[in-house]
């Protein structure tokens, strides 16, 4: 939805005005429609918006309520409607038609507790000016993004990292473990610290409060997803309308707009899902307006889903808007894609998910829908099998555990060593289990010029049922991530984007589900599947491949093998001293020559060389 920045002078000097003027103008594509800025003594807050609910002057930020609070504000309150509905009964009147109001109606009600009630994505900073403190908070699981640094003279906080770094005092130099844990398991978002030493993110489910009379803040966890799964203790058919009622309420939720909305439609089970169901509330809500998808698709019909994607449009009906990245394209817009995202990436598939957002833009389409978050709570991936299975064994399920064993080897082609590989690793001592990763990993390791805590770095892939995976994939490893690339990929075009399968009511009601609600004769996400069979196309429903944003990185690479052999040499020169230039060109000759596999480091290596030139880093 929007920009937001602030600055506290701890020399209780005033603000300057410039700054924060650099700083809201850094992120004006996230609010091209209006900007303004408050200043109060050694306080001061910017804003840039981006119309989404209630178009009028009336949505200006910062905006103040009752005298005494000041706020601005990125994301959406999906349940400000009903929250209205209760604070006007107890008493508080309203002069907009904005959520943006709500929360500060609801923080004068409720006090710091008001972010329980809310439904939706949120990076806020609320000065109360009677208790003189910011109360900062993000959402549930990071939706909307908050970052902050906190110097000897100065605190700053932003939506984005490029907003701190127009400040002189703020110093650009590379964090060492996090680049490693980049470039070694392709990782970012997993920790509150970010790739840029000193510059830290508060993480999903935290607030922060400023004092503003000490100067000095405190950050505290007010959602622990653990604490909030609800242990589901019914019939599958029970479940699956449980589900499907949650599920399609979140979509609903979602669609509440001022503003054109679409949809990403990739052709896989989740994207699929939330069109089908948006289309099906429409039917019932008897509106005539035609639902938008976005799609990226490839002429290499290995990495096309045209297919599938064609399957939902003749079902729906839906407005297709179709687009084919290529590696000229690529070549010619990573750096802008490098500057957005604020820090390097892992992949290509970036890029389709960055043509996707720039044809919505094309098209008018300013809020987008889109399926993240779903793999992680519905056992999407593939090595959950492992977990599955061993689970089964542990609870003496012998013949089921022989007959999902072999559906997975017939639905999906893998081989009975794969299928034990996954089993032995969930069966694994902990300890034993992160020793074989460290020495699985040696061979990449080799490239690297830095020493590096082994034991900090390789506790990834450690999980004992489906369940705790599940929880890490959401906090920590797959969703952060993936809501990082989102949310920039989406403001860099000035549209929101919104991800149903994150109502913290789903992904509650889905972590407690037992394991074969979501793993079903090798089905993966198999409660999703059946609770909408109705309305999903059967060759959807019946879809087990599995894709998401993909790119033909390697082809690419071999079309282009002189370009990206360029790119890998400049990329190990700026970042010297941390690589060693000629074992990682001598890997890539290798790889090109069928000695040593695919490996997306090679990407990484470019990507983070790149970011580094880009952002003048010191390494």
């Amino acid at each position: 939805m929007c920009g937001i920045c602030g600055i506290v002078n701890k020399n209780g000097q005033e603000v300057s005005r410039a700054i924060l003027g650099l700083m809201s103008d850094t992120v004006s594509h996230r609010g091209p429609n209006d900007a303004g800025s408050y200043f109060d003594a050694s306080i001061a807050l910017g804003h840039r918006r981006l119309s989404i609910i209630d178009l009028s002057n009336d949505g200006h930020q910062p905006m103040h309520y009752m005298g005494r609070y000041t706020i601005v504000f990125n994301g959406e309150i999906f349940n400000y409607i009903e929250l209205k509905e209760e604070l006007t009964q107890a008493g508080y009147s309203f002069l907009s038609k904005t959520d943006t109001e709500i929360i500060m109606a609801a923080y004068d009600y409720w006090g710091k507790d008001c972010v329980n009630y809310f439904n939706g994505m949120w990076a806020f900073a609320l000065y109360d000016k009677k208790e003189n403190i910011l109360f900062c908070s993000r959402d549930r699981f990071g939706i909307k993004p908050f970052y902050y640094a906190n110097l000897e003279e100065i605190f700053l906080f932003g939506s984005e990292i490029k907003q701190l770094l127009v400040h002189d005092k703020v110093i650009r130099k590379v964090n060492l473990k996090r680049a490693i844990d980049f470039l070694l398991y392709s990782i970012t978002d997993h920790t509150e610290e970010t790739l840029f030493e000193g510059i830290f993110q508060l993480r999903g489910g935290y607030n922060l409060i400023y004092d503003l009379d000490k100067y000095s803040f405190y950050i505290y966890q007010w959602y622990n997803l653990k604490e909030n799964i609800k242990h589901i203790d019914s019939s599958f058919e029970e479940a699956s309308s449980r589900f499907e009622i949650l599920f399609k309420d979140s979509v609903k939720l979602r669609l509440r707009s001022d503003v054109k909305i679409g949809s990403c439609l990739s052709g896989g089970l989740d994207s699929s899902s939330i069109v089908t169901v948006i289309n099906d509330i429409f039917k019932q809500m008897s509106l005539l307006s035609n639902q938008e998808t976005v799609s990226a698709c490839f002429e290499n019909k290995e990495y096309d889903e045209q297919y599938y994607i064609d399957e939902v449009i003749r079902k729906t009906g839906v407005s297709s808007h179709k687009v084919f990245p290529d590696f000229k394209y690529l070549n010619k817009t990573i750096d802008k894609m490098i500057w957005y995202q604020d820090e390097p990436f892992g992949s290509t598939s970036i890029f389709s998910q960055w043509c996707v957002f720039e044809e919505a833009k094309r098209n008018n389409l300013i809020v987008m829908l889109d399926g993240q978050g779903s793999d992680e709570q519905l056992a999407g991936y593939h090595p959950f099998f492992g977990l599955f299975l061993a689970g089964l064994l542990r609870k003496g399920r012998l013949l089921q555990f022989l007959k999902e064993k072999e559906s997975i080897k017939k639905l999906h082609g893998y081989k009975e060593t794969y299928i034990l590989r996954l089993l032995g690793n969930s069966f694994l001592p902990r300890e034993l289990r992160k020793n074989l990763s460290i020495f699985l990993k040696r061979k990449k390791i080799e490239w690297l010029n830095v020493e590096y805590d082994k034991k900090e770095i390789n506790d990834f892939g450690v999980y004992k049922d489906i369940r705790s995976l599940s929880i890490e994939e959401i906090i920590n490893i797959s969703v952060p991530m993936l809501l990082h690339y989102e949310d920039r990929n989406s403001m860099a075009h000035s549209i929101e984007a919104r991800v149903p399968f994150l109502d913290h009511r789903l992904v509650e009601f889905n972590l407690g589900l037992p394991d074969n609600f979501k793993i079903h004769n090798a089905q993966t996400k198999y409660i999703l599947r059946e609770s909408l069979k109705d309305i999903l196309p059967e060759k959807i429903k019946n879809r087990y491949d599995k894709m998401g944003f993909v790119t033909p990185e390697f082809i690419w690479i071999k079309e282009n093998k002189d370009i990206i052999r360029r790119e890998l040499s400049k990329a190990c020169s700026d970042l010297q001293p941390i690589v060693n230039t000629e074992i990682v060109l001598a890997w890539f000759d290798g790889i090109l020559e069928g000695k040593y596999e695919f490996d997306h480091t090679l990407w990484r290596l470019i990507c983070l060389g790149r970011w580094v030139n880009l952002f003048r880093v010191k390494t």
